[in-house]
């Protein structure tokens, strides 16, 4: 076959754990198209709109702990991939984006469906690669296996992310008919071995003298996967060491954490401020948090990471440890507790540890009485609607935060992580571009219940997401609609301006309905407390039926009450 370098290209990709792909139709990318959906080793779906189809690969990849695949023809196709590729980047999620494209000799000639798309995601893959148009001399096909077995070590090597192939392609772009596509049942694969990272024992020994000479030790969990075994340590570090171990809700650390600090915090109240801090995982939520630990810097602080870039977030950054955060705290707990017992140490001082759940537990007492005051209970708005969600949720689903005011609801009122109730965000890049898509590719990828949390713009600007054939029965979309940007009610710059009506708050007079109905999806429509309450039990069964419940609300209220709640602490 002519265009056989590109059928190994993709047995390639199947050999080498690349099991589901993502195709938008187009005609340049037929030769692949045609290889992926007749490899039988990996599952193909048609999502029509790129964008869309990114964000769905991303939800995918998140769960399957696998990478995907993604692939367009030529031209802007390739540009609907940017936002889903960029959130990729920062959550160091492995896409493999697959991009075809037109000989070099056809760019700027007036010709269709012509851009220039070498490099054309920037800085946000971890690599670009670009194969020749030609494979008939045998370097050529060499060089094709060469690079994309580059390309997938890359993605899969820590830390994780996307990779970009661009592939010029030149006619004829399809099989003759009934020509067989023939798989290679032992391509040329070129394997990474994994390697562990270990610290010299003199920095080790440093490290720990030093962990052992602070009282006041915070660990700050930033989003991350769920991980018993890290967990499990992270609690015994708490309880027997009184560190103090702080998370937001996208953080899944599964044990009792300091979640409320949202509520609580005050920059001046020096008597919550750590002598070491220590960090681990990706972005966090609250912004409280991250200006109370700028402006009371850590004498030391110490952040967990393999990879190289320096992230630096709360400003008092003194040592990068490139361990595993699992393997560390192990480490740590296993060999305080052997000094422990080889010296007869008494109690570490444990005051730092109970100012902190001193606040946690006025906060979380704070946080359920405002709940049941009259006053607020009449008034049908967003923050009562999240709240009731988060304490119905059922045990062992997962939960997708939509970016604006979703994710800052639910990190206010938090979730029990006895519930085991793991929970995603796109907080690499923070966009409401691709938050249903990316829900809908979660649960493409489980048979877990996938929760949506998703706020009215965030929702009709990806309702793409529900245009394609492969809707998943487990979907649970929770739809806050309050006609417009409330967040920017709520932000004191906005606020304030004559501008919020039109162009900040983006008023709005859509709803669901249609394009529940379009989607074949059940459809509930609430208003008001009775009706939430009547319909919230049917939204959650699971029950086969992939649902939106779309929950109507008065922004000025909203805004009202989270201004309350927020100054009466």
């Amino acid at each position: 076959m002519l265009l056989q370098p590109i059928i190994n290209l993709v047995n390639i990709l199947a050999k080498k754990g690349v099991k589901n792909a993502i195709i938008s139709p187009g005609s340049r990318n037929a030769p692949l198209t045609i290889a992926f959906v007749r490899h039988p080793d990996i599952t193909t779906k048609s999502v029509s709109d790129e964008r869309s189809a990114a964000f769905i690969a991303l939800g995918m990849a998140q769960n399957l702990k696998a990478p995907v695949a993604i692939c367009c023809t030529s031209g802007s196709a390739a540009y609907n991939y940017a936002p889903a590729v960029a959130e990729a980047f920062f959550q160091e999620i492995p896409l493999i984006i697959l991009t075809a494209d037109r000989p070099k000799e056809w760019i700027h000639q007036h010709d269709g469906q012509t851009i220039y798309q070498t490099d054309i995601f920037g800085k946000h893959v971890k690599k670009s690669f670009e194969i020749g148009a030609s494979y008939e001399h045998p370097d050529s096909v060499w060089h094709i296996e060469r690079t994309i077995n580059e390309a997938i070590n890359l993605a899969k090597t820590f830390p994780q992310g996307p990779v970009h192939l661009n592939i010029p392609l030149r006619e004829p772009f399809y099989p003759f008919e009934n020509e067989e596509v023939i798989f290679d049942p032992n391509p040329r694969l070129i394997e990474v071995e994994d390697i562990e990272t270990t610290l010299k024992s003199s920095s080790w020994h440093i490290i720990l003298n030093k962990f052992q000479a602070y009282n006041r030790i915070l660990i700050a969990a930033g989003q991350g996967e769920k991980s018993d075994e890290l967990s499990q340590i992270l609690q015994k570090l708490q309880s027997e060491f009184h560190v103090v171990l702080i998370g937001d809700t996208i953080s899944n650390v599964g044990c009792e954490i300091i979640s409320k600090h949202d509520i609580f915090l005050d920059l001046k109240d020096e008597n919550l401020r750590p002598e070491l801090l220590i960090t681990f995982g990706k972005s966090f939520i609250s912004k409280g948090l991250k200006t109370y630990l700028r402006k009371n810097k850590a004498i030391e602080h110490w952040h967990l990471q393999l990879g190289e870039h320096l992230i630096d977030t709360f400003q008092s950054l003194t040592k990068i440890i490139p361990m595993n955060p699992r393997e560390f705290f192990i480490k740590i707990y296993e060999d305080l507790d052997f000094e422990k017992f080889r010296t007869g140490e008494e109690e570490r001082d444990e005051s730092f540890h109970k100012e902190w759940v001193v606040k946690e537990r006025k906060a979380f007492i704070y946080l359920e009485r405002f709940f049941e005051k009259a006053i607020y209970k009449e008034s049908f708005n967003e923050f009562f609607v999240v709240k009731k969600l988060m304490d119905a949720l059922p045990e062992n689903c997962q939960l997708h935060l939509a970016n604006s005011m979703s994710v800052r609801y639910a990190n206010y009122i938090g979730i029990d992580y006895k519930k085991n109730i793991e929970v995603f965000a796109n907080r690499g890049t923070s966009g409401i571009d691709g938050c249903v898509s990316t829900a809908v590719g979660q649960a493409l990828a489980t048979d877990k219940l996938v929760f949506l949390l998703v706020g009215d713009m965030a929702f009709f600007y990806d309702r793409n997401a529900l245009w394609n054939r492969y809707l998943p029965e487990n979907l649970r979309i929770m739809l806050l609609n309050n006609h417009g940007g409330g967040i920017f009610r709520i932000i004191d710059g906005p606020s304030k301006q004559p501008e919020l009506d039109d162009y900040f708050e983006t008023v709005q007079s859509l709803n669901a309905k249609n394009t529940a109905e379009d989607a074949g999806l059940e459809y509930y429509f609430v208003n008001s407390h009775e009706h939430f309450n009547v319909n919230l039990e049917d939204f959650i069964l699971n029950n086969g039926k992939s649902k939106i419940f779309e929950v109507e609300t008065d922004s000025i209220i909203n805004a009202k009450i989270f201004k309350d709640f927020k100054s009466g602490f």
